[in-house]
């Protein structure tokens, strides 16, 4: 769940990636051109351009390390790129590209071809491990990276062994042949089977149309397939080849086992990282070490070995292409192909008169707001009208039929099961019932999460949203999902994914985007808040990122994809900054004393079940937060009343005119001493039902019942 764009950036990531790609690559084939000009060496015209690409992106990921971005990727490190960083960044690179030049050219222990033959044999497959190992090369690590190549290069060349044999063009033919099934199966695996089973398996998770989604997946797949074999080819000799393509056979063969048979139950991947016993890793890691080490061994003994391996792989390829054909052919997709979306339109229009609105921040616990509000009472300010109700429960633990829970207030039944949601939307009228009260509906979450018998009544539905796939991004997302399946324990968690980096990989700058806050913060902050002549009472229903994990938005309203400038408490303080900003914006525009504004959750932070105890491993509690039209306050209130989302609901009925004794009591008309049960339903990994009874901060009130579905 969440889309590239930062605040104030100057284009789109992928955009200045490849610019500053081609940048380096220019220098690059610029002094490479050079060199076999003075050196009449055609041959090695490609191991150069190598050699300067690579030590032209160590000299940039050293600076930006310095400059405290060694964290970063160099592509992520130029976020903020503009024309002028081309010129300060290109001078200094084009007279280091002469001065090493010279080095090559003149002086007589850099111009030993061997020299750069070796770098290139050990720099690139140094950089597959690289990747393989951490899913993403940061600037320090790849200037760590580069200095070891550079000194076994150096070692290398002192004890001189003599020249390498390569492939010469009358033997590519068979070299390819050799090495497409080794390759090939690893990349069939990765990037076309695995990508496409996912969508296949669980099409609501992608808002995109299944047939270009296919056909990126096939094209990533061949251009790695060709950069793969290319620098094979090209950049290693041929014993070094021949240990590659069993390299790629042995990660292929124990990629498919860890994926059929290794991985056990994964839990949904809900923004927290699974874990693993230390036992489970290590097993997992030395099981992986033996296959692979006994394998080269047996290999350098038995010829015919690495024959069996490649039959293996081709085995894989057919097997993974006959299945998928098979998923294409019997599952219906046509659903993905639709272009309907709930729309940022109108989200910064309100009414005239009555406005009620509610700002969903996902996940946000009270007891983190009660660590905000004790740590720095002074950024709680604005709320100085609000009664902050911190004794409060939600009546689930996910968002799934938690978002159903709050536009509808249908309680849940055992009746319902796990498949909450469509009944919830089946049997209320609540949306349908504020509609015909006169109020203008702006449902702004993600489509998935409501009824589509609802969206003709919701003013910001649209039934042609223009949607289109981020090449570069859907190639490494699906690769990164593929990897995460194939993985070792040990290594799994580099490469954790989350629905939003699904719903990333599709653009639809008109869709309300549930999982990146800065975006709302950037046209609040450019458009402004307006109120519309169209009609005079509106209901908004804002679903915020708010306090979720990942964290990548940071307290000063920056969006930052890493997560390395952003945190648990700076995501909530600049997702509330977003709202002190509309209710400011509502001050100014004369609307915000006789409106009614809620601050909550959909549900708090989550929880396990201790079946031995029956008892949550910690209590779970959704902000509620509530200014009722003229409430005037000088300081947030505090209230320790038991209640739950249904009072609140209630208020919020209440203060649209309509009668919420259908909803039950109000947040105020619940007794201090309120002992009546509160349900808490947590629907998966595991189904269970927590019945509470008093104080929600003491676990002992919490009585948990596993359910069956």
């Amino acid at each position: 769940m969440c889309c590239l764009r930062q605040h104030g950036r100057k284009g789109t990531s992928m955009q200045q990636g490849i610019a500053v790609f081609v940048m380096l690559l220019i220098f690059a084939l610029a002094s490479a051109c050079v060199w076999t000009a003075f050196c009449h060496d055609r041959m090695r015209f490609v191991r150069v351009a190598f050699l300067y690409f690579h030590g032209i992106y160590f000299v940039l990921s050293a600076v930006k390390s310095c400059l405290g971005s060694a964290d970063n990727t160099l592509f992520e490190s130029f976020w903020d790129i503009e024309a002028r960083t081309y010129i300060h960044y290109g001078l200094p690179i084009a007279v280091i590209c002469l001065l090493t030049l010279a080095l090559l050219l003149k002086v007589k222990w850099f111009s030993d071809k061997r020299l750069i033959d070796t770098f290139c044999a050990v720099m690139f497959p140094g950089n597959i491990l690289l990747f393989l190992i951490n899913g993403r090369i940061s600037n320090r690590a790849y200037c760590v990276l580069f200095v070891v190549c550079a000194c076994l290069t150096i070692a290398a060349k002192i004890t001189d062994r003599g020249e390498f044999a390569y492939h010469q063009k009358q033997e590519f033919g068979k070299a390819v042949r050799t090495a497409v099934p080794c390759v090939g199966a690893w990349v069939v695996m990765h990037c076309i089977f695995l990508p496409n089973e996912l969508y296949i398996s669980n099409p609501g998770e992608f808002t995109g149309s299944y047939a270009p989604f296919l056909a990126i997946t096939v094209c990533g797949a061949l251009v790695a397939a060709v950069v793969l074999l290319l620098g094979e080819l090209w950049l290693l000799p041929k014993s070094w080849m021949h240990y590659m393509n069993l390299f790629f056979i042995e990660i292929t063969l124990m990629g498919y086992i860890q994926n059929v048979l290794l991985n056990g139950k994964m839990e949904i991947l809900d923004g927290d990282e699974q874990v693993w016993t230390m036992t489970q890793q290590i097993a997992n890691i030395v099981l992986w070490l033996i296959v692979i080490a006994a394998l080269t061994v047996l290999s350098t003994k038995k010829k015919s070995l690495v024959n069996i391996g490649r039959a293996v792989c081709v085995y894989i390829i057919l097997i993974q292409t006959v299945t998928l054909g098979y998923l294409i052919v019997t599952t219906d997709l046509s659903g993905n192909s639709r272009s309907d979306e709930l729309t940022i339109r109108s989200s910064l229009e309100v009414a005239e008169g009555q406005n009620v609105l509610v700002f969903v921040l996902d996940r946000f616990d009270s007891s983190w707001m009660e660590t905000v509000y004790e740590e720095d009472a002074d950024f709680c300010a604005p709320l100085h009208d609000f009664t902050f109700y911190r004794n409060a429960t939600s009546q689930f633990a996910n968002t799934g039929p938690g978002i159903p829970y709050l536009l509808t207030a249908t309680a849940w039944k055992e009746a319902y099961g796990t498949g909450y949601a469509a009944c919830a939307y089946q049997d209320s009228s609540l949306l349908q019932d504020i509609r015909q009260q006169g109020f203008d509906l702006g449902v702004y979450t993600g489509a998935y999460l409501v009824s589509s018998e609802l969206y003709d009544s919701i003013s910001n539905y649209d039934t042609e949203v223009e949607k289109h796939y981020d090449i570069g991004g859907t190639m490494y997302t699906m690769w990164k999902c593929a990897m995460y399946k194939t993985s070792p324990f040990v290594l799994k968690n580099r490469y954790s994914y989350y629905s939003d980096d699904i719903a990333a990989i599709v653009k639809a700058p008109q869709v309300w985007d549930t999982e990146n806050d800065s975006l709302f913060w950037e046209r609040l902050r450019a458009e402004g808040l307006t109120v519309s002549d169209d009609y005079t009472k509106a209901y908004r229903f804002y679903h915020m990122h708010g306090a979720h994990e990942p964290y990548t938005f940071s307290d000063n309203m920056k969006y930052d994809k890493t997560g390395r400038e952003s945190g648990l408490y700076s995501q909530i303080r600049g997702s509330m900054k977003i709202v002190y900003e509309y209710m400011e914006q509502l001050r100014a525009l004369g609307k915000y004393d006789d409106a009614t504004i809620i601050i909550t959750a959909d549900h708090g932070q989550q929880t396990d079940f201790i079946e031995e105890t029956g008892k949550p491993q910690k209590v779970s509690s959704p902000v509620i937060m509530i200014k009722e039209p003229h409430q005037t306050g000088s300081q947030l209130a505090v209230s320790d009343v038991p209640v739950s989302q249904a009072e609140m609901l209630a208020s919020m009925v209440r203060s649209m005119g309509m009668d919420h004794r259908k909803y039950g009591d109000a947040l105020d008309e619940v007794a201090d001493d309120n002992k009546g049960e509160r349900v808490f339903i947590n629907l998966y990994p595991e189904f269970v039902k927590y019945t509470i009874v008093g104080d929600v901060w003491d676990i002992g009130n919490w009585r948990g019942e596993k359910l069956s579905e």
